[in-house]
């Protein structure tokens, strides 16, 4: 009796395993056949760098191959409350995660007087760019060069993937450190709000939401577990799942206006904490290929390939911004969707990232727009930021 037990569990585990690997077929054959909703709804631009691209739009190719190497590897991320994630530390030829989870850039030749935060997405990160070619490093070096008594250190938070509440509980966090508070900080924000709302058809929602919610709820219930898993089998879910709504102009515009009210109720809270903290504060809207009036080179074949939702999206939100800053002229903002209007050459590798000469560009403007405030402040000693929430050194 026991070995026909034992034959009968043998040639149930072999029935599993192969409806498994059947299922695992079927499944990978519906993902090829059967477009996805991202595929519907967004361009390809949006979901990862086109390494191509990327050397395309660079003076310098030769680090490119060492650069992906690490980029590679410096995808992990970790949970961090609140936030949701920052990346695992890291250390590499020209990507450095330090111990807290930040972009590392590099130390300035001048002593540390007065410090600059920048918060921002994986633009502010610096997706595409060396240590020493991002937003955050080319600031610093311009106030070196130009500026070298402020003594201006700039520490990077940006993170791959956030909206501006997710910066701005970034700032938040910082602030409640026990150390003394940056003098300044820039947010670079926006157009990562706006393809939040093209996934979830809400405004102020974090990007792929509907995954936390999905999993936490499956933590509690075991039907609702099941669906988790069963939802990891995407090609199978397309046969059920129902088609995305019909994005029309007024369904868009109405996103784009719910997007742009959420962005800048994220900017006055972060004017509110900032004055009462006693930090200087700008937001700049992040600038898109979208915003180009005339695309250089391969960026209109990125433009031409992006979903006319998306782009109509990008800049309906742009526009409510710009119309919000215009009608409050005590908002600390700037709109710097036209900085690459007299630029002949290319500078977006995708919808929003730079070439390192693109940061160049925009970390001009940004000092251009920061140094009489930060000249105004009252220089302190060189420190070590050892609380989590902020960036190491």
């Amino acid at each position: 009796m026991l070995s026909r037990l034992l034959r009968g569990l043998a040639q149930a585990w072999v029935i599993l395993g192969i409806s498994l690997v059947l299922l695992l077929l079927v499944d990978h054959l519906l993902r090829a056949i059967l477009p996805s909703v991202e595929d519907v709804q967004f361009d390809a631009h949006a979901k990862a760098p086109n390494r191509a691209r990327v050397a395309a739009v660079q003076a310098d190719r030769a680090w490119i191959d060492a650069y992906w190497a690490d980029h590679s590897s410096a995808r992990h991320s970790q949970w961090r409350s609140y936030v949701y994630w920052r990346r695992a530390p890291f250390v590499g030829k020209h990507i450095n995660i330090d111990a807290h989870g930040f972009r590392v850039t590099p130390a300035p030749a001048v002593e540390e007087r007065r410090t600059l935060w920048l918060f921002g997405g994986s633009t502010a990160w610096g997706t595409g760019n060396r240590d020493s070619g991002t937003l955050a490093a080319q600031l610093q070096a311009l106030y070196a060069k130009y500026a070298p008594e402020l003594g201006v250190r700039v520490r990077n938070f940006g993170e791959s993937g956030y909206v501006s509440q997710q910066s701005a509980l970034s700032f938040q966090l910082a602030l409640r450190c026990d150390e003394p508070a940056a003098d300044m900080a820039i947010f670079l924000d926006g157009p990562n709000d706006a393809f939040a709302t093209l996934q979830s058809g809400q405004a102020g929602n974090p990007q792929n939401e509907s995954n936390r919610q999905r999993e936490f709820n499956s933590s509690n219930h075991l039907r609702k577990l099941m669906t988790t898993v069963l939802a990891r089998f995407d090609g199978i879910a397309r046969l059920a799942r129902k088609p995305p709504p019909l994005n029309t102009d007024a369904l868009i515009d109405d996103w784009a206006a719910q997007t742009a009210r959420s962005y800048v109720a994220t900017l006055r809270q972060s004017q509110a904490l900032a004055q009462a903290f006693g930090v200087d504060l700008l937001y700049a809207w992040q600038p898109t290929v979208f915003d180009r009036k005339v695309p250089a080179a391969d960026e209109a074949a990125i433009l031409g390939a992006s979903s006319a939702t998306h782009v109509r999206l990008q800049r309906e939100t742009r526009r409510q911004v710009q119309a919000a800053f215009g009608a409050d002229l005590a908002l600390p903002a700037v709109d710097l969707g036209g900085v690459f209007d007299d630029q002949a050459e290319a500078v977006f590798f995708d919808f929003v990232h730079l070439s390192e000469a693109g940061q160049g560009v925009l970390a001009e403007q940004l000092y251009r727009l920061s140094v009489a405030k930060m000249n105004a402040r009252t220089p302190h000693s060189a420190r070590v930021d050892q609380c989590m929430s902020r960036p190491l050194g």
